[in-house]
């Protein structure tokens, strides 16, 4: 019996191959990919790629065939959409004998809180927990990847913009959770029914965040609090979907109102140790 990585060759799916090639022998990793030429590197690896699409249902179960254990990352679409295709992965694991779901949520997933996608994963969990087996959710805080994106801008002008006011975030490094996936996946046996808060080991602000970027460059910048329409506008501008700008826009409402400020320590339970700090993080990130 083989552990499968639906979404493998996106960013996060990518480490946790990556991670789990440390744990497991290629022959006992699967991988369900919607672009099978995209994967060649893992099957040079003898790793097994897939075929799957949380679209396809027959497909999807034909991707988990001979599947332990498998972990379902979160699809990118608009809340509906990504709802169902969530729920068409979880029905073609039961289906196909799958023992157990790994699943990559969200801190504090809830129906009714202002970064909207938290409404997806707490229907997904739901879902998971009604299926009637194993699990283990892994409750994922913000990337501390993203912050990079404001950097340029920041080196630019001399200002780091966000519409965070105060609001401090436990950004945690991709890195970090992709490896905590493999150890959970490496030995499931060890997490049946756990729910995990995996987030950064301190909440920071993005004035820090900030100042961590002046540190790592040697350059003059500040915070821009920016107004939450002006942070709309630029969101649009560079043509992110609707639902996306909608949920980048309430993350930081839902920050505001201290919605991600707690820190768990359950990613040093996986991992053996804390996670990246967002300022070595930065400073590594801007030093490659």
């Amino acid at each position: 019996m083989k552990t499968l990585i639906t979404g493998a060759t996106g960013q996060l799916g990518t480490l946790v191959v990556k991670h789990l090639l440390d744990r497991l022998p290629a022959s006992e990793i699967a991988v369900s990919v919607r672009t099978p030429a995209k994967a060649e590197n893992f099957a040079s690896l003898g790793i097994d790629v897939r075929h799957g699409d949380f679209d396809d249902l027959a497909l999807m179960t034909n991707a988990f065939k001979g599947i332990e254990t498998a972990l379902i990352i979160s699809a990118e679409a608009d809340n509906a959409t990504r709802i169902a295709q969530h729920r068409t992965a979880v029905d073609a694991a039961k289906a196909t004998g799958v023992k157990h779901l790994v699943y990559t949520s969200i801190v504090d997933p809830r129906s009714d809180a202002d970064f909207t996608y938290s409404a997806i994963h707490l229907d997904t969990e739901n879902y998971i927990k009604e299926s009637g087996l194993n699990y283990t959710l892994l409750r994922n805080s913000f990337y501390a990847d993203l912050l990079l994106a404001g950097v340029p801008h920041a080196l630019e002008t001399g200002a780091y913009g966000a519409p965070a006011g105060d609001a401090k975030i436990t950004y945690i490094p991709r890195n970090d959770l992709a490896e905590a996936a493999a150890a959970v996946l490496a030995n499931p046996e060890n997490h049946i029914n756990a729910i995990y808060d995996l987030t950064g080991s301190k909440a920071v602000s993005h004035a820090e965040i900030a100042s961590y970027v002046a540190k790592a460059t040697g350059k003059e910048i500040t915070f821009a609090d920016l107004p939450a329409d002006v942070h709309v506008g630029i969101l649009n501008s560079i043509g992110l979907p609707g639902h996306l700008v909608e949920a980048l826009a309430g993350l930081y409402v839902g920050a505001k109102k201290g919605d991600y400020e707690t820190v768990s320590s359950d990613i040093e339970k996986l991992l053996g140790r804390p996670a990246q700090s967002v300022d070595d993080f930065i400073s590594k990130a801007l030093a490659a």
